[in-house]
């Protein structure tokens, strides 16, 4: 399956109004700024998986915002932007939250709890192996179990071929797997309704 980069990054940039009404109608933010008009200063910001910053109740969070069009009952991390070269979002982002927009709720993920149990306990759990074997088999998923506390646990290796209208193709190779995973393991989830 061809992903188109433009066509999902217009994807991205038309969900920006329905997200500020909801940060502006659901969670009450006193202000937001955004990060997405590709100026120089604000592809720093975008390099560090920041998109915008809110304030609520006089806190200011840097915030990744994550869009899909179902809930699946999992949590996507980007390993590779661009594999095998360039690290995905879960290695080069530092924003305080990520705000993972699904048709019916947003779940609220404290980055910190989050990257703290993908590196310690996560990740070294998955062999790299799998990685070159699903950009090697030109999969799009492929689904593998991990054994974690006594459990044998289900992941989704996802690999997305990249077709940009003008430029070199690329995969970006990611895991999917349950917010139960996350949420059992220390991760700070907070399920808002939309």
């Amino acid at each position: 399956m061809v992903h188109n980069f433009e066509n999902s990054l217009n994807h991205e940039r038309e969900q920006a109004d329905k997200a500020d009404n909801f940060y502006r109608n659901i969670m009450k933010v006193s202000e937001i700024v955004r990060f997405n008009t590709d100026s120089p200063s604000d592809m720093v910001m975008q390099r560090e998986d920041v998109d915008l910053l809110i304030t609520l109740n006089g806190i200011t969070f840097r915030v990744s915002e994550k869009f899909r069009d179902k809930d699946y009952g999992d949590l996507y991390l980007e390993m590779y932007s661009k594999y095998p070269k360039i690290e995905g979002w879960i290695h080069t982002g530092s924003p305080n939250a990520i705000l993972y927009f699904t048709p019916n709720s947003v779940y609220w993920i404290t980055h910190k709890s989050l990257s703290a149990f993908c590196f310690q306990i996560l990740f070294p759990l998955i062999p790299s192996v799998w990685y070159q074997e699903i950009h090697n088999s030109g999969k799009s998923i492929v689904s593998k179990k991990i054994l974690l506390n006594g459990e044998w646990i289900k992941i989704n290796i996802i690999q997305a071929h990249n077709q940009p209208t003008s430029g070199k193709n690329w995969q970006t190779i990611g895991i999917s797997a349950p917010f139960s995973l996350f949420e059992n393991n220390g991760v700070k989830i907070k399920k808002i309704q939309r």
